[in-house]
């Protein structure tokens, strides 16, 4: 039996390599050096896998998911930091409040933090 072959695919010349363990002839792709995907990249791809299958494969082989997902994850935390910076600005809410009421000031950013979590996970992960 071969242990490798090489056929052409609508134009591409795909190497093909034995699989001893399975006897099967699988791909022999090289996939782009992936980057390491944080809470938002991770919560997209899941998504994805879940609700919008046909998309998450066909993105999966072409080997886009990983720079898709990440794309996300950086527009996802710039939204986060731009939408709770807006609404501590709306409310008033200055660094000198941080050393005079830390508990308030803490509180605040917790719950603006969450309400920018909120309109990212709607609009950027969840579509």
């Amino acid at each position: 039996m071969k242990k490798e072959f090489t056929e052409i695919v609508g134009g591409t010349e795909i190497r093909y390599v034995l699989d001893e363990a399975t006897g099967t002839y699988l791909p022999d792709w090289e996939l782009p050096e992936q980057r390491e995907l944080g809470r938002y990249g991770r919560m997209r791809a899941e998504f994805l896998k879940e609700n919008h299958k046909g998309l998450y494969q066909a993105m999966l082989i072409k080997g886009t998911l990983n720079d898709h997902c990440a794309e996300v994850e950086d527009i996802a935390y710039e939204r986060l930091d731009r939408i709770v910076k807006a609404m501590a600005k709306a409310d008033g809410l200055t660094e000198e409040m941080k050393n005079s009421d830390p508990l308030h000031w803490a509180g605040m950013m917790n719950n603006y933090k969450s309400c920018a979590e909120e309109i990212i996970l709607s609009e950027l992960i969840y579509v």
